[in-house]
């Protein structure tokens, strides 16, 4: 009963993906459209998400467990680079720009775009309180060890971003307003509610539009690309789940780390192959194929957190 009630939640996101996914294959949805509503996303609405979140009345609980997450999430991510760039390997992978790619993709979640959604919908304002932590830290990796995969260098340039992100600001902003029990005036904290509230819908929407550029045909046809989807998807977050559970992490506090976790590769990987100049299609595949594979992953790794809770 609790699978099919998160495969149902996930469904509805699949649901709106298909809606973006059709809106582009129509033409009503453009690439110049996908990248401003992107950028309305993660510059406005993902901010207004996690100040939303934060305004709650301080426990020193909660903010016991906000540490936790943390904690936790410098862990997951320290171990799953690690383990990437051991199975990844020059003997197994000899092309570095497809093994670069492939440790990217096997390590990093679309935590923000598929992640947040889904907390709001299973755990409401604490699992976006709780959620908040772990995209901070995860931000971090992000734009720091992920980029150098792709870059092979990190630069001041790199460093000066992750720094300057409105969602990490805002996340140290809403830290303070939660310690230091200090509400919004009420206007904008009800604006940056109804800004908020857009974020599952427009986000699934940005996914699906963006899946129309990979031949469905051959998202399936690559054992590296299924090596890599079953590793995200399914082994990572099954040890992380262990990890967890063996710390005797309970709750809310060990489902909302999952969730993010076990969300499928990050929109990013083909967005950095963009950028630095290398093949979108590989990351392309995978992605999508990850995307795929969430809708029966994703339920089936959440269930066993809810049971481990």
């Amino acid at each position: 009963m609790i699978f099919i009630t998160i495969f149902n939640q996930v469904l509805v996101l699949f649901l709106l993906m298909g809606l973006g996914y059709g809106l582009a294959k129509k033409g009503k949805l453009d690439k110049s459209c996908s990248d401003q509503m992107t950028f309305l996303l993660c510059y406005i609405i993902m901010p207004c998400v996690i100040l939303s979140a934060f305004q709650l009345k301080f426990d020193q609980q909660m903010f016991h467990n906000l540490i936790i997450v943390a904690v936790f999430t410098i862990i997951i991510h320290i171990v799953s680079i690690i383990a990437a760039h051991i199975i990844f390997n020059k003997k197994t992978i000899s092309d570095k720009n497809s093994r670069a790619m492939l440790r990217f993709a096997s390590i990093y979640s679309n935590c923000g775009f598929m992640g947040f959604p889904l907390l709001i919908t299973m755990l409401g304002t604490t699992g976006v309180f709780y959620g908040s932590a772990f995209n901070s830290i995860y931000g971090i990796f992000l734009w720091t060890h992920g980029l150098l995969l792709y870059t092979r260098r990190l630069d001041f340039h790199s460093l000066v971003r992750v720094l300057i992100n409105p969602n990490i600001i805002v996340s140290v902003v809403g830290v303070l307003l939660y310690y230091f029990s200090i509400k919004l005036p009420t206007p904008i904290f009800l604006t940056a509610k109804f800004i908020a509230e857009l974020n599952t819908a427009l986000s699934m929407i940005i996914v699906g539009s963006t899946m129309t550029k990979i031949p469905f045909k051959s998202i399936f046809s690559s054992g590296k690309t299924w090596f890599c989807v079953i590793l995200k998807n399914l082994i990572f977050p099954l040890l992380i789940l262990c990890l967890l559970h063996f710390y005797n992490v309970k709750g809310n506090v060990l489902i909302s780390i999952v969730i993010l976790a076990t969300c499928p590769t990050a929109g990013l990987s083909v967005l950095f192959a963009k950028l630095t100049g290398k093949d979108e299609a590989f990351p392309g595949k995978i992605l999508a194929l990850s995307t795929l594979c969430s809708l029966f992953t994703m339920p089936l790794v959440i269930v066993l957190s809810k049971y481990w809770s």
